[in-house]
């Protein structure tokens, strides 16, 4: 059993910090992420901020492997012709930068984004997990979290729908990569997200989640070591997300029940 890691990702005062910072975004990335915020820009109207979350903002991306994962907050609602911009951007952008194994971009209306009601899910996505690269930050409009049973309550939306979908559906024809990396990401959270408040720390590294969930859950080692392997170290075993979305998936359910998510 790993020992548990000392409580990070806080302030002094115990409340979570933002993720990412721009100036960590690795070099080879920075032309990409440059053409990000021009064409998202020029390309909706009303944009009101830019932003990156993932692995560039935290300065842990891969050449080749890693995805700009990109949130574009606009000043009115969503239209279904601003989500087909959005994909025909996510294209582009794909297309034109190797450097990345893939582009998603998230298109979400400020007020929403800042409803009160959404403060645990989207607001703590935009304060904590996404990084400012263009426009002023809605971000620090959101009151502060702590890592706390409200947060864990909150952070996941809605969890049992996602892995009903997952279990239900499975991959699509060509897709069992994103599907493997969908099934290992969102148990590995989950695994985290139950255990946080008695960590009392937050943090997105799969390493250290590892250790965290390893050291609260022992039985949980190993699943979640292999949904790690799933979602960030690009493993492709459609068995194994299967296995996991068994036995271990319904530990986890009982865990967030008990915990009233």
């Amino acid at each position: 059993m790993p020992p548990l890691p000392p409580p990070q990702g806080i302030d002094a005062q115990g409340f979570v910090v933002r993720e990412g910072d721009r100036a960590r975004v690795p070099a080879p990335f920075l032309p990409l992420v440059s053409r990000y915020v021009e064409l998202v820009t020029s390309a909706f109207a009303d944009v009101h901020s830019v932003y990156l979350y993932g692995s560039l903002p935290r300065g842990t991306a891969r050449v080749g492997s890693s995805d700009l994962d990109g949130q574009v907050v606009l000043s009115r609602p969503v239209t279904p012709a601003d989500q087909e911009v959005r994909r025909q951007v996510e294209t582009e952008l794909a297309a034109a930068y190797p450097v990345v194994d893939g582009v998603g971009v998230l298109l979400d209306d400020r007020a929403v984004m800042l409803d009160p009601g959404n403060r645990f899910d989207h607001g703590f996505h935009l304060r904590v997990l996404c990084t400012p690269v263009g426009g002023p930050d809605a971000g620090a409009d959101v009151p502060p979290h702590r890592p706390d049973v409200d947060l864990a309550r909150g952070v996941q939306g809605d969890w049992r729908a996602v892995l009903a979908r997952l279990r239900e559906e499975g991959p699509t024809a060509g897709g069992e990569r994103a599907y493997c990396r969908a099934v290992g990401r969102r148990l590995t959270r989950l695994a985290f997200t139950w255990g946080m408040p008695r960590w009392g720390g937050w943090t997105s590294d799969p390493v250290v989640i590892t250790q965290v969930v390893g050291a609260l859950e022992p039985g949980w080692e190993d699943p979640v070591d292999e949904a790690v392997g799933l979602g960030w170290h690009g493993v492709t075993d459609v068995p194994l997300a299967h296995r996991l979305l068994g036995a271990w998936t319904d530990e986890l359910v009982a865990a967030g029940t008990e915990l009233g998510a």
